[in-house]
């Protein structure tokens, strides 16, 4: 029962307020971080991906076909291009899928409102997110573990910064989430309900980022190796292939129920034909069937899992590299995590691990070990964002050690010290997150925060967001020409500038540079010579601002 049923007496009610306590801090956190992820919408221009899942969102929307790029599902795409498609937005017909998605965004002369509505379309996300998350934790832990979970979910900087954009890494988080909350249902209590519930919470996941296929084969086999280590019954073969059967028809769904070949080859890159030629003639063959339902899904499948897969780029501790390291996101949830919720989901797990109660640790730990271990053994190694999932389980585990921090019973003395302890956990936790609005994006905890760009930089620190205050700046200073340095997606004719040229690679001119962070330090060849100067000014967290009267010498 969630909350008491109402008496007379009236003895009891203080106890009857008391118990709407935890669900009314949770709704206040939820509307709070609400209202910081608005607050940034009017601050930040496009951020390099954007264009693009609205683009393809809204292809879907207006043509019915899914073509611009098949790297990424419909789902997310879908609720970004949504709101700008109720308001009037339509296609454009570019060929190109940013050339695309800056048109829509220029529609009708509506930038910023076509993004604001753009956004708009993840928050049901991180409302869903948090609302599984208070569902889950109280049914299985309690109240108060929910409440305090949601304060840390809440006002958690990387969490707020992927939910303000238009992007697909909260959605996955809040699917992820679902998806796996309703697999631990059905195999708690295996029937044609639950395993119906779980196919579909799993293709929705699927569909919104396919990283979800790795992630939830491993969280879910853990899941299942631990009901096995346990002696449960472990569900039918009836239920699994109707849970199977249920996730294909969502994922399916998704595509619009199309049929057709997986490839073309009249379009296939010299990359992917020979790909093809190292596969078995049936398995190649296969590519070319004509009956392949949701051609999309198995096409997008074949590129992030290795058909044309290129290395990226990546940037680590003052270093770039091509591929994956396994001690990326390590260090990323180290420097870019709020510290007190480190502390309390490492103090919730250490707790749950020692004491015989794996049953209340398994969920949360196959949560996080199973993303964790796919991105560490994987190549990309483009942000936080990638493992972004982890976050409502490491909030679990320090809604639990809140709990346990406030109940110890050691004497008056230590009673008051563990519970000041956790009280300055969650101010601080709160404090945290609202200093760090609206740069949720270069946001880096106390520890890493002085040294910032110097361990990452990209999605984590500079995803081309501050143009807008950029040209504010400008126009404060009366600067009317300027040499740029921008690697984002968006079209810098468009965005308030004045007259401007690029900067070229080791090119030195007089007057007025502005150049992103994310150039200086991932290309240290081509602009590494501006690190010898002070910046007149650094705009917003991510361009520095150089003036020279006369071109620096070589």
């Amino acid at each position: 029962m969630l909350f008491p049923h109402p008496r007379s007496d009236e003895t009891t009610r203080p106890e009857r307020w008391a118990s709407y306590l935890p669900i009314l801090i949770a709704v206040l956190s939820v509307l709070t971080a609400t209202l910081l992820i608005v607050t940034t919408y009017p601050v930040f221009n496009q951020t390099y991906d954007e264009p693009a899942h609205l683009a393809a969102g809204m292809e879907w929307l207006d043509r019915g076909s899914y073509t611009y790029e098949a790297l990424h599902p419909p789902l997310a795409r879908i609720a970004v291009a949504l709101g700008p498609y109720l308001a009037g937005s339509r296609s454009q017909g570019n060929a190109y899928i940013w050339d695309e998605g800056n048109a829509i965004l220029e529609y009708q002369g509506h930038y910023q409102r076509t993004l604001t509505l753009a956004r708009l379309g993840i928050l049901p996300f991180f409302w869903l997110a948090c609302f599984v998350l208070w569902r889950f934790v109280s049914r299985n832990y309690g109240q108060w573990p929910a409440s305090l979970a949601i304060v840390l979910f809440a006002f958690c900087p990387p969490i707020l910064a992927n939910a303000s954009l238009a992007t697909t890494d909260m959605a996955l988080t809040a699917m992820f989430l679902l998806a796996l909350v309703c697999f631990w249902k059905f195999l708690q209590e295996p029937k044609l309900l639950s395993a119906a519930l779980a196919g579909v919470a799993m293709g929705l996941a699927i569909l919104c980022k396919f990283s979800a296929v790795p992630y939830l084969g491993i969280s879910c086999l853990a899941l299942s190796v631990y009901c096995l280590m346990e002696k449960r019954h472990i569900p039918s073969w009836k239920y699994i292939g109707i849970g199977g059967v249920t996730l294909a028809l969502t994922i399916w769904a998704g595509y619009r129920f199309s049929v057709g070949p997986i490839l073309y080859e009249a379009q296939m890159s010299p990359v992917e034909m020979a790909y093809l030629r190292r596969l078995p003639d049936t398995v190649a063959k296969a590519f070319f069937s004509p009956g392949v339902p949701a051609p999309e899904f198995f096409k997008g499948l074949a590129h992030v899992f290795g058909l044309s897969e290129k290395k990226r780029i990546a940037y680590l501790l003052g270093k770039t590299y091509l591929g994956g390291r396994w001690y990326f996101f390590p260090v990323a949830i180290a420097a870019k995590t709020p510290i007190p919720l480190l502390l309390l989901a490492a103090i919730g797990a250490v707790r749950a691990l020692i004491r015989p109660r794996l049953r209340n640790a398994i969920f949360p730990l196959a949560g996080i070990a199973g993303p964790l271990l796919v991105a560490m053994l994987g190549p990309v190694n483009l942000g936080l964002r990638h493992v972004l999932v982890i976050y409502p389980f490491l909030a679990l585990l320090g809604g639990c050690a809140l709990v346990w921090l406030w109940q110890i019973d050691g004497g008056r003395t230590k009673t008051l010290a563990y519970r000041s302890v956790a009280t300055i956990l969650v101010m601080w936790s709160i404090a945290t997150c609202v200093r760090a609005t609206p740069d949720f994006i270069p946001y880096f905890n106390e520890f890493a925060a002085p040294y910032g760009s110097r361990i990452l930089v990209d999605s984590d620190f500079d995803w081309g967001q501050d143009l807008k205050r950029l040209s504010s700046v400008l126009q404060q200073q009366h600067i009317d020409s300027l040499w740029v340095a921008y690697e984002g997606t968006a079209d810098l004719t468009r965005r308030g500038l004045p007259y401007w040229q690029p900067l070229l690679p080791n090119q030195k001119p007089s007057g007025w540079i502005a150049i992103e962070e994310f150039e200086i330090k991932t290309k240290p060849g081509d602009f590494g010579w501006l690190e010898k100067y002070k910046p007149q000014r650094i705009v917003g967290k991510t361009i520095r601002l150089y003036h020279f009267d006369v071109a620096p010498a070589d």
